[in-house]
């Protein structure tokens, strides 16, 4: 019986995925597992290989940074919104085939919802190119926000993403990281850092003007731990309101566990034990 789930990527010292989910997989009195494997790109391959073998447990697994993209040639196929994507967060075997999904946008339209933050009509700029860049910005675009601008230190990257957004309806222009310190900020109702700058062990400040901020505005890092990015506490210094990425991780992750078992999590007990552990480590 296929019982083990996970995630992979690199690094992964910082994941919470694993505590939260068998958290709740422990009230849910099931047999599932959730662990993590820490993979160097050139594992992939073999990865797949042994998942794909008859005496495998794995049911499916999380992607995060940096494989959301890497991932797709190894699967057989793709749900409608990973095809629009270009990007996986999450792979489910069935019936001897690998399929990816992507939960990003839902957990983060999830987030705005849930902490009554009104997004339609808003414009947004997003911070990153990656596929949780994309993952957000096309999941917002097909509920009725006004635009979304990307920042991007891979122009290209970022071009692709806004040229995508147009087709789609949604005004959005493209910038190079080094067009921060002249945007126009005050456009912006919501402001979204979806890099990986600001994780644990790379919590760089951002070159970010933050004098421009006002507290009409609202600042989302996707990144959960440390709890308070340099990001979000130079927000909050500017009286910005500020959330961090840990609804995203606990309501993306309920989605994918949903579609490996077809069981509810319990996303309270997941948020609050979150809170506990980041907490601590703060202290």
């Amino acid at each position: 019986m296929r019982n083990l789930l996970g995630i992979i990527g690199k690094p992964l010292g910082h994941s919470l995925s694993p505590l939260l989910h068998n958290v709740a997989i422990e009230k849910l009195k099931s047999d599932y597992k959730y662990k993590k494997w820490e993979l160097e790109e050139s594992e992939l391959k073999q990865f797949f290989i042994n998942l794909r073998k008859e005496d495998s447990n794995i049911l499916g697994f999380n992607v995060t940074i940096p494989y959301k993209e890497k991932v797709i040639p190894y699967l057989d196929e793709l749900d409608e919104l990973a095809i629009k994507l270009k990007a996986v967060n999450t792979v489910k075997y069935e019936n001897g085939k690998l399929k990816g999904y992507n939960t990003d946008g839902l957990g983060f339209l999830e987030t705005l919802i849930k902490n009554n933050i009104e997004f339609k009509n808003k414009n947004f700029l997003i911070l990153g190119s990656g596929g949780a860049c994309k993952g957000i910005a096309l999941f917002l675009a097909q509920n009725n926000v006004s635009s979304i601008d990307i920042v991007a230190r891979n122009k290209n990257e970022s071009s692709i993403i806004s040229n995508d957004l147009i087709q789609l309806g949604i005004e959005s222009e493209n910038f190079s990281w080094y067009d921060l310190p002249m945007l126009n900020i005050a456009k912006y109702q919501i402001i979204v850092q979806t890099t990986p700058l600001g994780m644990k062990n790379n919590n760089i400040n951002i070159d970010f003007p933050y004098e421009k901020l006002s507290n009409k505005q609202i600042i989302i890092d996707i990144v959960y731990n440390p709890i308070e990015t340099n990001f979000l506490k130079n927000g909050k210094l500017n009286n910005v309101r500020c959330l961090n990425g840990l609804e995203m991780l606990v309501y993306q992750g309920y989605h994918s566990f949903k579609i490996w078992t077809g069981l509810e999590e319990d996303t309270n007990l997941m948020l609050n034990t979150g809170k506990k552990i980041l907490e601590g480590e703060r202290e």
